[in-house]
């Protein structure tokens, strides 16, 4: 015979908090071969309550671990006295990710510049004289120019040919294309910890680093669920490698053995879409039963995000946007209530797309469609109405399951645990009966009123619409030493559709 317990079973039945709660209580993890500052192979797990905690642990937005990219400029041919040469980078604007040409100064050739040694190291000190503005360097030896590109600029300009010259004159030389750009891994880490708290400031963040695994098998989420003892009720999963279908199923299993052991929390998963030209070719995750995790596929289109993605070239998403929204909602709202979970603050999130670069202005609404369908999470507009805000909350199952949005599992997942806790000093204690075998009503009011009174908290909240305990007296509690206490939710509707039938009337 098992251990006693308490077991909960689930069952189909057709389907801005307080902060006193723990309902914001959320998770993060990250993989990565190398650590923040503020971590360690020992030390994997933190809790931050600001942005500024993720700073002082190592988590900073300067590009620091990334490397720069770096072009040569060879002079071949000095010019004649007047003549001009300009050199100029096609780069991205590092607010809004855009592309942009940028001009490393005009350099006019005088009577002074007798050799290119002269002239060289005259150019590359002009370059120098802007970096403030336009934050390149450039170095001279013997005819060639070496310049270096901001570190945030990541991989950009790895690829194509970004530098060019303008020469008026016989100025000559050749260009050596940039190579050698590596993005930084923490200003993404910044990033999305950084839009979590911008969306929901008083959430908690419990935030893990763990090693990249030959296999994905996010038993990681366990392990900082443990170390925020149980606490955490949905995490974000930013899997920095390319998306796959099965990493929704081993995820779930992860939520699921959780569960299993009274620490319930729901998944975001957010990995690497960029080689998919066309959303609309995205796999169909509605087929999955993967109640407890959803997939994100949104990204910013025009700001910081932008860059991020730009340089990168890797999913950027809007995994701490939308974990923000999920943890300051109650859990019985839905994310895509245009109401309250406008996540634009007209700079960031305010022009969107989709991971892989695509911008939600260039999808059609059919395609739209058909990834709503698909059960993915992303971005939208609304025609005539500011903001921007998420399409759903879908969850990776079936449309028809009770558990296919992120809200019906959060507010099972806290009735869950209210009901836990309440009924768990009750654990192996007495019971007692009627003459004829059936429990007294001593026994059933003693406990329907626990069960009922920890849901009203959730009833009272607006949580719940409504809520009832059934304890069935004829239970044979004696041979089986199990009594079965069976809960039934009343949940919220969501207002998905809305139809008005207008029309014309000769009076009214």
């Amino acid at each position: 015979m098992p251990q006693p317990q308490i077991t909960f079973i689930e069952g189909q039945g057709g389907l801005g908090r307080p902060l006193e709660t723990k309902d914001h209580v959320s998770g993060m993890v990250f993989y990565t071969a190398t650590l923040p500052s503020g971590f360690s192979t020992t030390v994997r797990e933190k809790t931050f309550y600001q942005t500024l905690d993720a700073v002082n642990a190592g988590i900073k937005n300067d590009h620091s671990d990334a490397t720069a990219a770096t072009a040569t400029y060879l002079i071949t041919t000095l010019g004649a006295t007047g003549n001009t040469i300009e050199l100029k980078v096609n780069d991205l604007n590092k607010a809004t990710g855009a592309t942009q040409t940028t001009s490393l100064g005009v350099y006019t050739k005088t009577a002074l510049d007798t050799t290119i040694a002269i002239m060289g190291a005259n150019i590359a000190a002009l370059i120098n004289s802007g970096t403030s503005t336009h934050g390149y360097t450039a170095t001279f030896a013997t005819a060639t120019i070496t310049i270096t590109a901001p570190k945030n600029f990541g991989i950009f300009l790895n690829s194509g040919t970004p530098l060019s010259a303008t020469i008026v004159g016989t100025i000559a030389g050749t260009i050596t294309q940039f190579t050698g750009g590596v993005a930084s891994k923490l200003a993404i880490y910044y990033y999305h910890i950084s839009e979590f708290f911008r969306i929901n400031p008083k959430g908690y963040l419990h935030v893990g680093f763990y090693a990249v695994p030959t296999t994905y098998d996010f038993t990681e989420i366990t392990t900082l669920q443990n170390f925020a003892n149980g606490e955490i009720r949905q995490v974000g999963v930013y899997k920095d490698a390319v998306y796959a279908t099965a990493d929704m199923t081993a995820i779930n299993v992860v939520c699921e053995a959780n569960k299993a052991v009274k620490k319930p929390l729901i998944a975001l998963y957010a990995a690497n879409i960029q080689a998919t030209t066309d959303v609309a070719t995205l796999t169909d995750i509605s087929t999955l039963n993967a109640q407890n995790v959803t997939n994100v596929i949104g990204q910013d289109a025009g700001a910081y995000g932008n860059f991020l993605y730009k340089g990168n070239a890797k999913s950027i998403s809007c995994l701490g946007t939308q974990l923000g929204v999920v943890s300051e909602r109650k859990v019985s709202e839905s994310i895509a209530w245009v109401e309250v979970a406008n996540v634009s603050n007209g700079v960031e999130c305010e022009t969107i797309g989709f991971s892989n670069g695509q911008l939600f202005s260039a999808v059609t609404d059919a395609t739209l469609n058909v990834i709503n369908s698909f059960r993915h999470t992303y971005l939208r507009k609304f025609v005539g109405y500011a903001g921007s805000y998420f399409n759903d909350s879908h969850t990776a199952t079936l449309a028809t399951s009770d558990y296919c949005q992120i809200e019906n599992n959060r507010t099972i997942q806290k009735a869950e645990r209210l009901l836990y806790a309440r009924y768990m000093p009750k654990l192996n204690s007495p019971i007692t009966f009627n003459q004829n075998g059936t429990l007294s009503d001593v026994t059933i009011g003693t406990f329907e009123t626990i069960g009922n009174s920890a849901l009203d908290e959730m009833v009272v909240a607006e949580e719940l619409s409504a809520r009832s305990v059934y304890i069935n007296p004829l239970q044979n509690v004696l041979a089986t030493s199990k009594l079965i206490i069976t809960a039934n939710l009343v949940i919220n509707g969501v207002a998905r559709q809305i139809e008005i039938p207008i029309g014309f009337k000769p009076s009214i």
